[in-house]
């Protein structure tokens, strides 16, 4: 739909995030310490505290399903044509179940660690495909129209669906207030990196949308200059994205068993660990048809994320405001 306005439609939703990564901030300001889950309870009381924890979990759950099935069956495409699918997704699980057997806080560090491998895997992309780079190619700047830009593509702001977690940061922090630093400079590293991704698509060619059905990133790869110091330069990268996979499904198992143990008031829930992978695998598997499948996991990546975070989410941080300015009190 954006063609060659892909890059300015990122810069543009970059614009709409920070502004309203500014928004929630201030409404978050008069709520240090508390995540989402505990200002619907305020806001609402234990009804609209279960309701939002269940929505959350059951959107964790979904995101998880989703990526951890789109990227198996990339994984089969592409080496494991001989195995089931569900062997694979068994796989990516089993690592999240175990890593919430420990403690959360070597998931945290383990991140850590796997997240900027994967940022400067991306960053060597860019690198090993500049031979590939038509400076024409983003020619017209403005694509199909600027109101396909800054109108129908303002709902493309469902990429920086990773805010979910910004409203479940502040309880986890040392110092409350530092969650304004974090939250302006992770959405300056996501939309860096993915104006870094969406700019190797269209600059390397002429229709990203026509290259693979398995990945653009994955096709741009074994086509680039790695080949000359890598035999099989994707392997390497496979290997770091299922490594971000198993990592992010992780923090997703742990971010449920937190909201559970909020609604439930368990001191701990590492054991129901494998009872949310076993959610997951269903979940994952409930659908065969591939076409169905990416219908489905784009309309709730989309929708999903632009009714539930940028909708419920900044609605409940509304109301506990206007709650608070007329003078209820927040419970100790």
């Amino acid at each position: 739909m954006l063609g060659t306005a892909s890059i300015l439609n990122c810069l543009y939703i970059l614009a709409l995030v920070l502004i309203f990564t500014i928004l929630i901030i201030k409404l978050f300001k008069n709520f240090l310490g508390l995540d989402i889950i505990d200002i619907s309870e305020y806001l609402g009381g234990k009804f609209l505290k279960i309701l939002i924890g269940i929505l959350c979990i059951g959107y964790l759950i979904m995101e998880a399903a989703f990526l951890t099935r789109m990227f198996s069956k990339n994984l089969l495409l592409v080496y494991f044509d001989n195995y089931p699918i569900a062997f694979i997704i068994l796989l990516f699980l089993f690592v999240a179940v175990v890593a919430n057997l420990f403690d959360k806080k070597s998931i945290i560090k383990s991140n850590t660690i796997i997240v900027p491998i994967t940022l400067i895997s991306i960053l060597f992309t860019v690198i090993f495909v500049v031979d590939l780079f038509r400076i024409e190619r983003p020619l017209p700047i403005f694509g199909n129209g600027a109101d396909k830009i800054f109108l129908i593509g303002a709902s493309n702001i469902f990429a920086f669906n990773g805010l979910f977690f910004l409203f479940f940061l502040s309880p986890m922090l040392e110092k409350k207030e530092n969650i304004s630093k974090i939250a302006f400079a992770s959405v300056l590293i996501c939309g860096l990196f993915l104006l870094f991704a969406i700019a190797i698509l269209v600059y390397s060619f002429s229709d990203i949308y026509s290259i693979s059905r398995i990945s653009p990133i994955y096709f741009i790869i074994v086509n680039s200059n790695l080949s000359a110091f890598l035999e099989r330069p994707e392997i390497l990268f496979i290997f770091i994205w299922a490594l971000a996979l198993m990592s992010f499904i992780s923090v997703a198992v742990m971010f449920c068993l937190e909201i559970w143990k909020k609604l439930s008031h368990s001191k701990e829930a590492k054991s129901l660990a494998g009872a949310v992978c076993a959610i997951i695998f269903v979940v994952s598997m409930l659908i065969d048809n591939v076409f169905t499948l990416e219908a489905i996991a784009n309309a709730f990546y989309k929708y999903g994320t632009l009714v539930l975070v940028f909708g419920i989410f900044t609605l409940l941080l509304i109301g506990a405001n206007v709650k608070k300015k007329l003078g209820g009190k927040i419970d100790e």
